[in-house]
């Protein structure tokens, strides 16, 4: 990964009011790695010019922290504080200037925290006894950058035969072309343009690496992703809306009205039929023994089968092939560590953590939470919830991939309202 370290030359202003183009600016010129070197160039003042800065805007590369300058016009009659703001920065303390030092140039670090390719503004307020400067205040706008593409996950599995899902990077900088070696499957292609890969494989393969390489001109990075095409896939999505603890709605029980709820959701794919993963004991078992030590005998209607390929119903990411049980084995830490039985990728590819009914277990795996009947909200029929964090419906987690995607923390009320996680059949 490349990246540009960028010299703070420029100058801009902060004032009260917007400067029109008769006025004339006092230009400072901070060399952005040695703040201490500076040469000052006078013309003659505006009137609305009150506080020099290194420039009205900043490129700020993630990892890459800049220094930025301030000084002020002329000398204030008393102490001048100016405050900073800016959410997608790291915390920046207060610049004071005093009669004495007022021209001196003192500095900030802008580092950013978003590693997202976006705009935000360096809002700026000066407070003081002169009234030449209470409550002058502006903004800087900062360009934040990060030389980096990523895909929404690392490994891909595709349908032969099916349009696959769009996969759409994101990206830290702007680019100006994009490539990938070796070839992409049959089918498959890139746009050179966005780095957007799309299309319909017409071949099945095994899991095959390819890198994708991303530039502009000057900036460079790769991504490595692996894509495999199959002939079966079964997907797996979590619902667009949360329910409460009641489950049941029309059905007789809690994890059949679940499925209900995946059949009619509105992020379930176009074909296929679901059902919810979580546990009630009796009607819906994964395990009665830690990690299913007694074997498939102890399922009862459970979603996972051994041998299935499940990826990510709106990636294609790769999910996870169960054991001969239908299930990941945890160890004592709750990580999954025997191979080739791993959770890939968590269950949703956003980066905001959703938490989902399952009923499982803290430590003993893949069994139903059975400390008290509310921890599988009685058997998914209750929608009404104690105080306390040791009752209440058990849930896992969004953005996991060991067992806290099953089982996360204590319990919810099961009068709160979590997603469902739904199984192709």
């Amino acid at each position: 990964m490349v990246r540009m370290i960028s010299f703070l030359l420029a100058v801009g202003f902060l004032s009260c009011n917007p400067v029109n183009g008769r006025d004339e600016y006092l230009l400072t010129l901070v060399n952005g790695l040695n703040p201490t070197t500076a040469v000052t160039t006078s013309f003659t003042i505006g009137t609305s010019s009150k506080i020099n800065v290194t420039s009205a805007s900043v490129i700020l590369y993630y990892g890459t922290p800049q220094l930025f300058g301030f000084s002020l016009v002329s000398p204030p009659t008393a102490n001048v504080t100016l405050a900073f703001t800016n959410s997608k920065l790291n915390a920046i303390g207060n610049l004071t200037f005093t009669p004495a030092n007022y021209s001196t140039i003192q500095t900030i670090t802008l580092t950013s925290n978003t590693q997202l390719m976006e705009s935000s503004s360096l809002s700026v307020t000066a407070t003081s006894a002169d009234t030449n400067y209470s409550g002058v205040s502006g903004s800087i706008t900062i360009n934040h950058r990060n030389v980096n593409i990523v895909y929404t996950g690392s490994s891909f599995i595709f349908k032969e035969d099916d349009s696959a899902p769009t996969l759409n990077p994101i990206l830290g900088f702007p680019i100006t072309n994009c490539s990938v070696a070796p070839a992409l499957p049959n089918g498959l292609s890139l746009n050179t343009s966005t780095c957007v890969i799309s299309g319909t494989p017409t071949d099945s393969q095994a899991g095959t690496t390819y890198t994708i390489t991303a530039t502009d001109g000057t900036n460079t990075d790769t991504e490595n992703i692996t894509i495999r095409i199959t002939p079966t896939v079964y997907k797996v999505f979590i619902t667009a809306v949360p329910f409460d603890g009641d489950l049941r709605g029309v059905a007789a029980n809690g994890p059949a009205g679940a499925d209900l709820k995946c059949n009619a959701d509105t992020n379930k794919p176009s074909t296929g039929t679901y059902k919810a993963m979580l546990t009630d004991g009796t009607n819906r078992r994964a395990c009665s023994s830690d990690n299913c030590g007694g074997g498939i005998g102890e399922n009862i209607d459970w979603v996972f089968q051994s041998g299935r390929i499940y990826i990510r119903a709106n990636d294609s990411a790769s999910l996870l092939s169960p054991n001969a049980a239908g299930i990941l084995p945890a160890d004592g830490s709750g990580n999954f560590t025997t191979n080739p039985y791993n959770l890939n990728h968590s269950f949703d590819s956003s980066t905001t953590a959703k938490e989902y009914w399952t009923g499982f277990a803290q430590s003993n795996y893949w069994q139903e939470a059975t400390a008290q009947t509310e921890n599988s909200c009685n058997d998914w029929t209750l929608n009404v919830g104690p105080a306390t964090t040791s009752f209440g419906g058990r849930v896992g987690t969004s953005n996991s991939t060991n067992y806290s995607a099953f089982r996360n923390g204590s319990g919810r009320s099961c009068a709160s309202s979590f997603y469902l996680v739904c199984v192709e059949q």
